[in-house]
């Protein structure tokens, strides 16, 4: 079996450590901003071109868009 020996992190660890967690939140900003991408395309850009050919209403695309919007909001910044 094998053991698991605790040691004292060294400051280059910690200093990455530190430098990792200081770049989550852009790291969870670049999710959303994904998620929301790939929802545009697959649900309100269709709408929007239905909308532009009179397939549907500029209001279908628009709640559409503030749907995305609503379901996948930027995290919080802390200050």
């Amino acid at each position: 079996m094998t053991k698991i020996i605790p040691r004292e992190m060294t400051e280059e660890e910690i200093a990455e450590r530190e430098a990792w967690a200081a770049e989550e939140p852009a790291r969870q900003r670049k999710a959303v901003e994904d998620t929301r991408r790939a929802q545009y395309q697959l649900i309100s850009d269709p709408l929007y071109f239905g909308w532009q050919r009179g397939d549907n209403t500029e209001a279908e695309w628009l709640a559409a868009v503030d749907k995305i919007k609503t379901d996948n909001p930027y995290p919080e910044v802390a200050n």
